[in-house]
């Protein structure tokens, strides 16, 4: 008998006691769909940073870096996982750590981090790259040469002046250009380029001398140097360095300047950013008083570096022989008054403290509302309205801040009878506000003395309009001209109409110029760009006109330009440049 073996095709076969093994799924296909994972990830991360970045010129960039980073990272992690999953599959698990590792390496090898941006952007330069800015000046000018400075000084006195922090007026607008507008970069020359030493502060000018703040290896400096030439004059020294990772070195604020007169010499006014105080001769720099803030407020400077983490930037406010400057201190000792401090301009003794509130990084500003000249201070978390004389708050208002993060910085500023601006980086946006005085009903027929009335007014500090689409003045300030407000906002130069706050114009995405800084010359706007370069645009309320963009400074730059005749006066961490223009 013959016996067939069951055909192994046959769907009826019988089972023969074992299951065939599972197909295995090969390198090449586990490969695959970790990369495929990989790719999939990369572009929703793509899609999802981009959709974040199309609406940061609306809200706020530094936090829209933030979500893109936070996005962007998450992202990132998962693609690199799925790479060594795919690479551990191909047997080359090496090949993902490798490639990071020498990333890393070459990255250090090649750049060199320079500093954060005013958005958060962390700046590199080639380390072997040539961006060399000019020598720092060492020497003053000689004695032998005392006499020449002092001819130099008396020809001077008819040119311009820029008395201090946003000019003359404070306000960051001057009446009349005296230059011209050049049509090419060639029209421009540079009087001088100079070194200089750290800070973000600006220069005051006056009788032919340019003094400015600045950090040189441990000592913070007042220095001062000839305008013709950016001889180096004088300069005074003390030990301190106040240095923050995101904000950099250096002192903050901008020297005021009392010129000379036939009874007395020139004065110069200037605070550090640990709290140090000067009253210097402006010819000579000789030192006619000198206080401690940190001293004063009973603080160690641990703990005032704590508090106000950016370092002091207040610019001194001198005003009827008083230079007044914010406080801060401890919490015990607010009764007395942190918010602002009030010396003598003459002796350095203090005249009056007051506020209650713990200092901003803004400068104290001086404005006529409510029928009533008074100082104003941006603090911490309000706005305070002060009585010159003897500091008593007048009024106050809201507006949320903290010193160590989402910082008010931008001071206020006047926007016609009894109003002012206030605007706010960080996503804040900008108010109008109006002071009224409303007078008790029994002052009418008080025959006592006007001070005895006086100390019954009330002032009374109300919101016109918010908006958190315009002026967004995260370190610059606003810049009022005919009842229109300039200003960089969230980094895009804007105008806006005061009274309905509505945005008229503003500056496109692609030629933003950061956090930098502006200033308003008659009818062109002098506008100090983040990235080093200077921009006229014209105050015109109808369309954003760039006039001319000038190379100028090669790294990040947040100090305010200064104008003085035909020449424009900037400077950074690093160098110091006079731009002269065409004469008008």
């Amino acid at each position: 008998m013959t016996v067939t073996p069951p055909d192994s095709t046959s769907s009826n076969s019988e089972p023969t006691g074992f299951e065939p093994a599972k197909t295995v799924p090969t390198k090449v296909t586990a490969v695959r769909r970790h990369v495929l994972k990989a790719l999939v990830a990369l572009i929703a991360g793509v899609i999802v940073v981009g959709l974040i970045q199309s609406r940061a010129h609306e809200t706020d960039y530094q936090k829209a870096l933030l979500q893109s980073l936070a996005a962007g990272g998450i992202a990132l992690l998962f693609v690199l996982y799925q790479l060594q999953r795919a690479s551990s599959a191909a047997a080359k698990a090496w090949l993902v750590p490798a490639f990071c590792l020498a990333s890393i390496v070459a990255a250090g090898t090649l750049l060199r981090f320079e500093s954060f941006s005013g958005e958060m952007v962390p700046r590199f330069s080639w380390r072997f790259g040539n961006n060399e800015t000019p020598a720092l000046k060492v020497t003053p000018l000689a004695e032998s040469d005392s006499d020449e400075l002092a001819v130099e000084v008396q020809s001077s006195t008819e040119e311009g002046s820029w008395l201090g922090f946003l000019g003359n007026g404070r306000t960051g607008v001057m009446p009349e250009r005296e230059f011209e507008i050049p049509t090419s970069a060639d029209e421009i020359t540079r009087r001088w380029d100079i070194g200089i030493g750290e800070g973000w502060s600006s220069f005051a000018v006056a009788d032919g001398i340019a003094v400015t703040l600045e950090q040189r290896d441990e000592m913070e400096c007042v220095t001062a140097y000839r305008l013709s030439d950016g001889q180096l004059l004088w300069l005074v020294e003390h030990e301190a360095n106040h240095f923050q990772a995101l904000g950099g070195g250096g002192p903050r604020s901008t020297p005021a300047i009392i010129p000379a007169t036939e009874l007395s010499p020139g004065r110069v006014y200037a605070q550090g950013a640990t709290g140090t105080v000067w009253c210097l001769q402006l010819t000579d720099g000789e030192v006619l008083w000198k206080r401690d803030l940190i001293e004063i407020t009973g603080w160690t400077i641990e703990e005032s570096e704590q508090a106000i983490s950016w370092g002091r930037s207040g610019s001194p406010l001198i005003v009827d022989n008083l230079c007044v400057l914010p406080l801060g201190g401890p919490a015990s000792a607010s009764d007395e008054g942190r918010s602002l401090i009030a010396l003598d301009a003459a002796t350095g003794e203090t005249v009056w403290r007051s506020g209650d509130q713990q200092i901003s990084y803004a400068s104290a500003m001086i404005m006529t509302l409510g029928g009533k000249r008074q100082i104003v201070s941006v603090n911490e978390a309000d706005i305070t309205g002060h009585d010159i004389e003897s500091g008593k708050i007048l009024w106050s208002f809201p507006w949320e801040g903290k010193s160590n993060s989402g910082a008010n910085c931008a001071a206020a500023m006047p926007a016609g009878e009894n109003q002012f601006l206030i605007g706010k980086g960080y996503g804040g946006g900008s108010s109008l506000i109006q002071v009224t005085r409303v007078d008790n009903a029994t002052n009418a027929n008080d025959d006592t003395s006007k001070d005895a009335s006086s100390e019954t007014e009330t002032f009374v500090a109300e919101e016109i309009w918010h908006s958190s689409r315009v002026l967004k003045t995260k370190f610059n300030h606003t810049l009022v001209r005919d009842g229109i407000a300039y200003g960089l906002s969230n980094g895009a130069l804007q105008a806006v109409e005061i009274e309905s706050g509505k945005r008229l114009w503003e500056q496109s995405r692609r030629d933003r110029l950061g956090q930098g800084q502006a200033v308003l010359v008659e009818d062109v706007l002098v506008v100090q760009g983040e990235e080093g370069e200077v921009v006229l645009v014209a105050a015109d309320p109808d369309d954003y006109q760039e006039l001319i963009r000038i190379p100028a400074l090669q790294h990040k730059t947040w100090n305010i330009p200064t104008v003085v005749d035909n020449l424009i006066l900037i400077r950074n961490a690093h160098q110091a440049i006079a731009l002269e223009l065409p004469q008008r």
